[in-house]
């Protein structure tokens, strides 16, 4: 359009004096430009043109431009542009046939026939356009839907190694440092039972994870391994136990009847009571006390842990990444419950809920 617009202005410059038709000209080369950004002014610019163009010169050139233009009217505008457009035609030539003009016999039939091959061009361009927008739309869903796969294996991959592997390892490292110092036979009996089992459930969880890595179906979250069965009342059990032989003072509260939450409430409560009682044996081995309680109100059920740190903490105990606690609220989120941890005077809570019926991963209640 550029090109035409400029061949004009030279043709206007070298013949002579400025006429109405080089404006008329001009305004239509320009409203044909004007499609790249305005699509339905440069349409009525391009109808208004050429209908004031055939009026005062009573030219079929007009018409013909108009019928020509209906094409890139079609490819971009909106359907009532289009029929507007379409209407100025057939009303602009129709008058011109009755009329009398310089259109030929069958000059009708002749703009009608080329309107209709724009107008099916326009279409045809049109609906290619949005083919094409539709493919890249489906391929943006696709590769985002295989980004969001990717990041789940690799949230899966480091909750394994997390809760599993590193649960087991702290485990391992705590008896093997408490091994020397045992003062009885029987003390030193716990821990070497402690770190042989450790050592085989980690080996247990390495081998589930190469197999998860290895497989190409996605299992989701709920296709890792499961500790202690999911019963959080057998749990916390185990671990209070665990933190006794570690010599850290324990009390133990759970119901003395099964909970009435789903067992996904229980499986999530299990990773965040082994997350707590880790969290203790890294960063307090030499704790004075702790306590963890299961306790089931009226729609929820609730673990609470408590830890009283020792006087002094050695930094390397005081360091923490923080994922474990992230990935435990991130979880029980997930279900509708919550979670809190608080380091005050220093005792160390942590406090985690969930409702007893969670409607499912993603599925949050209604507050």
């Amino acid at each position: 359009m550029s090109v035409l617009l400029c061949i004009s202005v030279g043709f206007i410059v070298t013949g002579g004096p400025f006429t109405r038709d080089d404006l008329l000209a001009v305004v239509l080369y320009g409203a044909l430009a004007a499609f790249a950004w305005r699509p339905t002014i440069a349409a009525f610019l391009v109808i208004v043109g050429c209908s004031l163009g055939a009026i005062l010169t009573g030219s079929g050139g007009d018409l013909l431009e108009l019928a020509l233009a209906l094409g890139i009217v079609a490819a971009t505008c909106a359907p009532w542009v289009i029929t507007v457009h379409g209407l100025v035609l057939v009303v602009l030539t129709a008058d011109m046939a009755m009329n009398g003009s310089s259109l030929t016999e069958g000059g009708f039939f002749g703009i009608a026939g080329i309107a209709a091959i724009a107008f099916l061009v326009g279409i045809t361009f049109r609906i290619v356009t949005a083919r094409e927008a539709i493919l890249v739309a489906e391929r943006a869903r696709v590769v985002k839907d295989l980004e969001a796969l990717a990041r789940e294996e690799q949230e899966q991959i480091a909750d394994e190694l997390h809760d599993g592997i590193a649960h087991d390892l702290t485990l391992v490292l705590f008896h093997a440092r408490a091994l020397p110092r045992q003062p009885d036979e029987a003390a030193r009996q716990v821990s070497l039972t402690t770190i042989e089992d450790s050592a085989e459930r980690a080996l247990q969880s390495i081998q589930s994870l190469l197999s998860l890595i290895r497989e190409t179906r996605a299992d989701g979250a709920d296709g890792r391994a499961v500790r202690y069965d999911g019963d959080v009342i057998e749990a916390v059990t185990s671990l209070g136990a665990l933190l006794k032989d570690a010599g850290i003072p324990t009390s133990v509260s759970v119901p003395q009847t099964s909970l009435s939450a789903t067992p996904a409430a229980e499986r999530v409560l299990t990773e965040t009571a082994i997350e707590a009682v880790t969290n203790i044996l890294k960063h307090g081995p030499a704790s004075e006390a702790a306590s963890l309680d299961v306790m089931e109100g009226p729609g929820f059920v609730e673990l609470l842990v408590k830890n009283v740190a020792p006087r002094t903490i050695p930094g390397s105990a005081a360091r923490s990444s923080g994922r474990g606690l992230l990935r435990a609220r991130q979880r029980l989120v997930q279900y509708g419950g919550e979670l809190e941890s608080d380091l005050n005077s220093g005792v160390w809570v942590l406090q985690a809920r969930i409702p007893l019926a969670p409607t499912g991963p993603g599925v949050h209640p209604a507050p």
